[in-house]
This record gives structure tokens, sequence and C-alpha cells, in this order.
């Protein structure tokens, strides 16, 4: 009778559990920790591939490819930024103003492109920098007041949709008036 052949023998010692406990069992239970995720209370969380959202969700389990692509938390609910804006009036005065945009998150549809937190932030102080360089340092607050309730649309325009700005208001102004070295 001629020897078995080496790729048909059964494990003698019986230890392939070994192999399915040591390797596989974890390797399985790390890839689903990498691949899913639980979408927590009032967030929602986009998957993101070069740049451009493919699917999102509010509540549950929401999977992704590893490599490919990664996981965007986003708050549904207000959210306050703080804004710094450095620009100069068109008189020439230097200006630093202080400001909090208020944002909101409804909904990000699939083929969007993802608009980074930081992204949303210097859209919103680019538009308050461009009002306060075409204003003059001695009306300065009080044209800011008035132009405070159009810029969250402008702001809101620039923003994918389903993100809306629903409020810019300047809460400090320091302008530089005198020269500087002594």
């Amino acid at each position: 009778m001629p020897p078995p052949d080496e790729n048909t023998t059964v494990d003698p010692t019986g230890a392939s559990w070994v192999v399915w406990l040591v390797i596989v069992g974890p390797s399985l239970i790390f890839a689903t920790f990498v691949c899913l995720r639980r979408v927590g209370p009032g967030e929602l969380v986009a998957v993101v591939r070069r740049g451009r959202v493919v699917r999102s969700r509010r509540n549950g389990l929401i999977a992704r490819w590893p490599v490919l692509e990664r996981f965007e938390p986003l708050p549904t609910g207000s959210r306050v930024l703080p804004l710094v804006v450095r620009s100069r009036t068109r008189d020439g005065v230097d200006v630093i103003a202080l400001a909090d945009l208020t944002i909101e998150v409804h909904d990000v549809e699939p083929g969007t492109p993802h608009v980074p937190l930081a992204e949303t932030v210097r859209v919103a102080e680019d538009t308050v920098a461009g009002a306060v360089g075409q204003l003059e340092v001695c009306t300065l607050v009080d044209d800011l007041e008035a132009l405070e309730s159009r810029w969250p649309d402008q702001v809101t325009r620039l923003l994918p949709r389903g993100t809306e700005a629903t409020a810019l208001a300047v809460t400090e102004v320091e302008a530089r008036l005198t020269g500087g070295a002594a």
C-alpha cells in the first residue's frame, strides 16, 4: 500500500482549532472593529471616500472599507464654532473681530463633497473679513450688526447641501488706531 499523500492527511494532533483560535478569530474581531461603527445619539456618521460622502446614517451600525474609506462623525444639533477674523478696513485700519458661527447638519446626501469643519470655519471667516474690508472704522460696529442677518445665507450657499449656517454674530471688535513702534 502506498504512503498517504501529505495534502490529504488528517491532522493527527487535532491542533487546527489552535490556528482558528489564535490567528483567524482575532483577525476577524479586529476587522469587525475597524470596519464597523455604531452611530451615537445626536450624531450623523458619514463614510467618505476620496473627499466625497459615500453613505451616511443617523442610527445603528455603519460599515466602511478599511483603507479606502473613513468615518466622519458630525453632530446633528446646533454647534457653535468660534471665529477669529483679521482684516483691514477700507480706510486702512487693522481689525481683529471675534465671532460665533452656529451650524446645523440636517442630512448629508451621497455624492456630495465632504467639507471638514476647518473649511467651514474658513468660509465664515472669509465672509466676515470681506465685509470688514468694505467698511470704514468709524461705522464698523453699527454696519457689522446690520450685515449679520445676511451672513448665514451667504455662508450656507458655500457649504454642502444638508449643512446650514443658522447664525453668524460678531461678538467683539478690536481696531488698532495708533501706529506701532515707540
